[in-house]
């Protein structure tokens, strides 16, 4: 058994690689649909119970570089 990545269009699937497979041989399809990240993160907010998570003000003070910079000449 092998487990290969394919595309849905209509009633056609298009696998993104080749598979060592005799024309005409019939084969059984086991489909599970994949997720992109930003589906998958909100999922997972979503399972999850963050209205009781608090953060110390002292976790964000030097989280972000203060400096100006490098000096540029136009």
């Amino acid at each position: 058994m092998s487990l290969v990545r394919g595309i849905k269009k209509g009633k056609t699937i298009e696998l993104l690689e080749e598979i060592n497979i005799s024309d005409g041989q019939e084969i059984l399809v086991d489909i599970q649909t994949v997720n992109n990240f930003w589906s998958s993160l909100e999922e997972f907010r979503n399972s999850q119970k963050f209205t009781n998570v608090e953060f110390e003000a002292e976790v964000f003070e030097d989280l972000r570089d203060k400096t100006t910079g490098r000096n540029i000449e136009l």
